[in-house]
């Protein structure tokens, strides 16, 4: 084919990028200016809606991105990015380190389960793969990452605290990484200051380090098989790629549903491919897919052989599907216990359980096709639940289960700061700053996404088709504004440039209206 006609298609691609990302992220600064999703001061998995001010929030906008602007360039005088990023990077190890020995709680939900289940496998207890109402036989999925904490344990010791390191760990080079990313993509100076600074206040990253699963490594993984994927594309170096496809494939065996990204990279390196037609591209792809296919075969081989027991297929994914088309006492398509409870209550019957979840889906379409303003409704709610939290439940997931009552003079010292973040004061301020925080990396990224539009450069195309996957897989699957945190995060660079764009058209314009001014004194 013609040269210039695979450019304009690669061109096409980009564009339709760009304005399904200007529209997503067009409806989530609308959302975040008018509306808030809030959890109760319990910390139970229920929410409700806030109705805000948009003025207030506008203005709140304009003074927080003033002056992150006005330290950027305070801060760019005295010390370079590079000197930045480590103090930074040091600065989140320490704080979310004592974070989670202040916090000392035991750890809940799925990370409790898979540190348990890690630890059995350590001492050769299998028992968890049993038929029944065990973790792993039901959510057969997560052996993978089970298999890498096991790992991480037998190496460095079976304490929790070892697992709180790497998550501090994680979240200083997701911050690394993010500051990287923003280099290599814009080449501009005044952005990577901003992507620090802004990093450096993201703190439902802090709060995570006590949610001790894959998210957070999964995280750092994948940014960095997106940088070396970008990196490739400007260097042409082929262990880039290597890199690249090993990072990811990790980052899946943590948490599954990287592999969204994985497809993120793979919708640009396609179109990169129609532009340039770089082989390697493809040969990436293709690794890509091998690895994710090998590591999990070998993974449930070494089970199997150590354990003498078939891993079961677990619950079927569809029941995913139909969970999220589902009310229930959290939110519209939020966890319900549908495809936990199913399984024993159908005697684990894989077919079953299936058929039922069919039927389920279609009651579901049906309630929809007969009540189109309830259909609206429902998924207009399981959107906004998820995009509209500003904590995206980092402090519910790792709010304290333990009584505070009777406490030593010692542990009410500690607890102090604890009780600030999560009921007291300090806990309004944290709440009020994460919610400008959000609606500045949504209403920048807008600015980003009409840039992306009149540039066409495809590699500027991974992180809004990483978003874009996101959404509508959770619009489809189970949904939950801790599932969409990632999205979020990867979102900082984009709106960094994004307010670079804007100051940059404020001062031209504000230049050329001198002139025309100076121009009419004459």
């Amino acid at each position: 084919m013609n040269k210039e006609i695979l450019n304009k298609f690669s061109n096409f691609l980009v564009k339709v990028i760009a304005v399904i990302f200007i529209v997503l992220m067009g409806i989530n600064s609308l959302l975040v200016l008018t509306k808030t999703a809030i959890f109760p001061k319990d910390y139970q998995e229920t929410l409700y809606y806030e109705n805000v001010s948009a003025i207030l929030n506008i203005m709140f906008l304009i003074i927080f991105s003033i002056v992150i602007l006005i330290l950027a360039r305070y801060l760019k005088k005295i010390i370079s990015v590079q000197r930045l990023v480590l103090i930074v990077m040091i600065y989140a190890f320490i704080i979310s380190i004592l974070f989670a020995i202040l916090r000392r709680d035991y750890v809940q939900f799925d990370p409790f389960n898979v540190i348990d289940q890690a630890n059995n496998f350590i001492r050769e207890n299998y028992s968890g793969l049993d038929k029944g109402n065990n973790y792993l036989y039901i959510y057969s999925h997560q052996i993978t990452t089970v298999f890498l904490f096991q790992i991480l344990l037998s190496l460095f010791g079976r304490a929790t605290f070892i697992l709180y390191i790497m998550q501090s760990f994680s979240i200083s080079f997701i911050i690394f990484m993010l500051y990287k990313i923003a280099n290599i993509m814009f080449d501009d100076e005044d952005t990577n200051y901003l992507v620090v600074i802004l990093s450096g206040l993201c703190f439902p990253l802090i709060f995570y380090v006590a949610f001790v699963y894959g998210l957070l490594p999964g995280m750092f993984l994948t940014l960095l098989a997106y940088y070396y994927f970008i990196k490739y594309t400007k260097h042409k170096q082929w262990y880039m790629l290597i890199i690249s496809a090993v990072s990811i494939n990790i980052a899946m065996l943590f948490i599954g549903n990287n592999l969204i990204h994985m497809l993120a990279m793979f919708s640009a390196a396609v179109i990169y491919f129609i532009r340039v037609r770089d082989k390697k591209v493809i040969a990436f792809i293709i690794s890509c897919l091998f690895l994710m296919s090998a590591s999990k075969s070998l993974i449930y081989n070494y089970y199997e052989v150590k354990s003498q027991k078939t891993i079961a297929d677990g619950v079927p994914k569809i029941t995913w599907i139909a969970m999220g088309m589902q009310e229930g006492d959290r939110e519209a398509g939020w966890w319900n216990r549908f495809n936990y409870d199913i399984m024993p209550e159908e005697d684990y019957d894989a077919k079953r359980i299936t058929e039922i979840s069919k039927d389920s889906i279609k009651q579901r379409l049906d309630v929809f096709k007969k009540n189109p303003r309830y259909a609206v409704d429902f998924y207009q709610r399981k959107y906004e639940n998820q995009f509209i939290e500003p904590t995206f439940q980092s402090l519910l997931v790792t709010a304290p289960q333990r009584n505070f009552d009777n406490e030593t003079k010692l542990e009410k010292v500690k607890d102090f700061f604890i009780k600030q973040i999560y009921f007291d004061g300090t806990h309004h301020a944290l709440t009020f700053i994460m919610k400008v925080f959000q609606v500045f990396v949504y209403v920048f990224s807008v600015v980003f996404a009409v840039n992306i539009y009149k540039k066409r450069k495809e590699i500027l195309t991974i992180i809004p088709v990483a978003f874009i996957g996101g959404t509508l897989f959770h619009m489809i699957w189970e949904a939950k504004s801790r599932y969409v945190f990632p999205y979020f995060v990867f979102l900082i660079p984009l709106a960094a440039y994004g307010l670079i764009i804007a100051r940059n058209k404020i001062t031209e314009y504000r230049k050329n209206k001198e002139e025309e001014n100076e121009k009419g004194n004459i």
